[in-house]
């Protein structure tokens, strides 16, 4: 056992030897440890053993075996129910997998929203795993024309280390409702969560052995995923970079499907005619939640002329009034990097910003403290629209807000002007002004008069270089099925 000290007090953990493949925690096949790192204290939190490209086999190996048995006699009904049991052994562990969340930086009251959301999209996807279904067609006389949905077999997980549990049940939820087996990936500085969640798994549903693995890996494991014949689909949450690396090695092997949910640079809208103290809010959260770690991050703000005066100077105030500190203390709501790498690369954004005259100083803009991975929200306005603050995605607390516009189309064509396409916000009153942005920004989803709203029934995902596909909603049950087209003569 192993224990993180909170607020409320220490939460006991167990330790697992291994990777979790066929039903139980084992050792690699091919040893090596990480060592996971609390970033708030710089302290050793946890060694953990991680997988081999070897194991990715013997998982894949297992991962068919119970696609091919007793996985595949499992009715809707019965995923129903498994899905429901794991969603309820979350909730009798809700306080555990919070803490595991928090121990990455994200302080405790996000990281709890987090596993909530975890748990409600295990009992959305219950709600479809005995109801999927075809199509009848009556067409030509004598004969019946239908369509039927099949699993798409073994996929393989890659998540991102920013919301480790959640985005694992994004994926994992719809895959086990559509009858899949799974080999998950999380990511390196996160594995924590995605193997407790393996321990409840297998102590509290009657999943079949085989089912669902979780391998804690690095890039040779992910690799190993995306290469491997035995794998029927990969979906994939993470950079640009590793996400044409994941397509490649799809059409390099078998050619198969790929969900990539890649990078942004969000901008959000503020228009005159806005209620500004709720943009203001939400302009904050957009930004600042999970400090900056967020592919949807509204991280480019563009206000109309008139106001930015007014809002800035607002926006600067709610800053201010963040606690930043220890994220397993309650007393504090801004907490880290996940990483001194992470930390390292936002730092030298700020950095160069500053020293290359990018924009201008509203607030922030330093490492909070000598010790932990705490950098500042931070502010940069009059922000250039060809400087790194504008182009590249930071992935941390930085705002950049542009100068302001003067119109709808002006607006409208700069928010644009980016490669990424995953999402947006507009603030406004007027409502014909906001249908038109919402059809005319190139983006995967759009917010109005809101932020961050990752709702389990609405599809989610990006256009552009921010990838394709889409997790959560009805619309994700594709990409975890394959559509037979069945013609009978009669």
């Amino acid at each position: 056992m192993y224990s993180i000290r909170t607020s409320r007090g220490a939460v006991s953990f167990p330790r697992f030897v291994g990777p979790f493949i066929n039903g139980k925690f084992q050792p690699s096949l091919s040893p090596s440890e990480r060592q996971i790192f609390n970033p708030c204290t710089e302290e050793l939190l946890e060694t953990v053993n991680e997988a081999s490209p070897e194991d990715v086999d013997l998982a894949v190996k297992s991962a068919q075996a119970a696609l091919k048995g007793p996985w595949k006699e499992f009715s809707g009904r019965k995923r129903r129910n498994v899905l429901l049991d794991i969603a309820k052994a979350l909730e009798n562990s809700l306080w555990e997998l919070t803490v595991l969340e928090a121990a990455c930086g994200k302080p405790l009251n996000e990281a709890k929203f987090d596993i909530e959301d975890s748990i409600e999209c295990f009992r959305y996807f219950a709600g479809h795993a005995d109801k999927l279904h075809g199509q009848n067609f009556a067409t030509e006389d004598n004969f019946k024309s239908f369509t039927v949905r099949k699993p798409i077999g073994v996929c393989g997980l890659i998540t991102s280390f920013n919301y480790p549990l959640l985005l694992s049940a994004w994926k994992i939820a719809p895959a086990l409702a559509c009858g899949n087996t799974i080999v998950l990936k999380p990511a390196p500085q996160t594995p924590l969560s995605s193997l407790l969640l393996g321990d409840l798994i297998s102590k509290h549903s009657n999943l079949p052995e085989g089912v669902f693995n979780v391998l804690p890996g690095g890039e040779a494991v992910g690799s190993a995923i995306a290469n491997h014949t035995g794998i029927n689909k990969v979906s994939f949450t993470g950079s640009g970079n590793v996400g044409r690396k994941v397509m490649t090695s799809a059409a390099n092997s078998n050619i198969k499907p790929i969900t990539l949910e890649l990078g942004g640079k969000s901008p959000l809208l503020v228009f005159a005619d806005a209620d500004l103290d709720q943009a203001v809010e939400d302009v904050f959260g957009a930004i600042f939640s999970n400090m900056g770690q967020n592919c949807c991050a509204g991280s480019r703000l563009f206000l109309e002329k008139g106001i930015e005066d007014s809002f800035l100077s607002k926006l600067k105030t709610r800053v201010e009034q963040v606690k930043i500190g220890d994220s397993l203390d309650e007393a504090y709501n801004f907490g880290t990097m996940v990483d001194r790498v992470q930390f390292e690369r936002v730092t030298k954004f700020i950095e160069n910003a500053r020293r290359e005259g990018q924009a201008d100083l509203l607030v922030g803009g330093k490492r909070h403290g000598d010790k932990g991975y705490f950098i500042e929200p931070t502010v940069f306005y009059n922000v250039q629209e060809t400087s790194s603050l504008a182009r590249e995605e930071i992935f941390g607390p930085v705002l950049s807000v542009m100068k302001p516009f003067s119109s709808i189309e002006e607006a409208l064509e700069r928010a644009n002007a980016t490669p990424y396409g995953l999402a947006s916000g507009v603030w406004t009153r007027d409502s014909s002004k906001a249908e038109h942005c919402v059809q005319e920004l190139e983006t995967g989803v759009t917010w109005v008069n809101c932020y961050n709203l990752c709702s389990t029934h609405l599809p989610f995902g990006g256009v552009k270089q921010s990838g394709f596909g889409k997790d959560l909603g009805t619309e994700s049950l594709n990409e975890y099925t394959t559509v037979k087209a069945v013609t009978m003569r009669v």
